[in-house]
């Protein structure tokens, strides 16, 4: 049996509450303003970037370092609201195209803000957004104050569902090593899938504390979820790849069929 580490027990120690708000970030309930300045000029920048014809909804920041569950690990979540629809009727490519530009940002940038990273995110406005503590810079005001809550955690729940699927995506390198990359690039897909769709899932339910949320940090937060992406984007590349050396000896024709025939998915 393969050892999957979740780091389970330093996590349950997370969602303690703490009897005040990051102190770094936050002072008599409203945002240092040094703080305030610094992520408006990085979202403005981040806007910029875009070129777009559409104005962004709000930049807010949210996620545990909003709330009373703030830990070390805590990033300075960032996210800039868009209406996708405006930008195009297509929205699954809107989305795309951003969570790509997002990716991109955050890879190539490693800003640290009273001692925490700024991620950024884009957040589609007309989706809603579960979250204990929501700080809209635009408005300079809480869209939903944080509030201490003591809930009923299941634990035990949470950290199977994580541990189930830390072991389908470690299944996926062992894939990987016998070189089945078509195999690898679906089935990564598809946990992509169940992970986003089993995390909708508790939040529209349970919310925030649900034990599929928190299956979904636990993997976050030790690093399976920037697994399974990396796994995936290898496996199409492999998938996408052609020695030609070993076709040396085929005539044109021949080498463009076998390099059409191994790109099909």
């Amino acid at each position: 049996m393969i050892e999957i580490e979740l780091g389970k027990n330093e996590f349950s120690g997370t969602l303690r509450p703490k009897p005040t708000l990051f102190p770094k970030i936050w002072k008599n309930n409203s945002i240092n303003p040094i703080v305030a300045r610094k992520l408006v000029q990085i979202a403005d920048e981040v806007i910029k970037s875009l070129e777009l014809d559409v104005e962004e909804e709000d930049v807010i920041i949210t996620g545990s370092i909003s709330s009373y569950n703030w830990h070390k690990n805590s990033d300075i979540d960032l996210h800039i609201l868009y209406d996708f629809s405006k930008i195009n009727e297509d929205v699954s490519l809107v989305k795309k195209m951003l969570d790509q530009t997002r990716i991109n940002w955050n890879k190539k940038h490693n800003i640290i803000i009273a001692g925490k990273e700024v991620e950024i995110y884009f957040q589609d406005s007309i989706e809603s957004h579960e979250a204990n503590g929501i700080w809209s810079l635009q408005l300079e005001r809480w869209l939903a104050a944080p509030v201490k809550l003591d809930p009923d955690i299941d634990m035990r729940t949470s950290e199977k569902k994580a541990m189930a699927l830390a072991e389908s995506i470690d299944h996926l390198f062992e894939l990987y090593k016998d070189e089945k990359y078509k195999e690898v690039y679906e089935y990564s897909g598809k946990i992509k899938e169940k992970i986003a769709r089993m995390r909708k899932s508790g939040l529209d339910d349970e919310g925030i504390y649900s034990p599929e949320n928190l299956a979904f940090k636990m993997l976050r937060n030790a690093g399976w979820l920037e697994k399974l992406s990396t796994i995936k984007i290898e496996s199409y590349d492999k998938m996408m790849s052609v020695t030609l050396e070993s076709k040396r000896n085929m005539d044109a024709s021949k080498v463009w069929k076998s390099f059409i025939e191994e790109r099909q998915v």
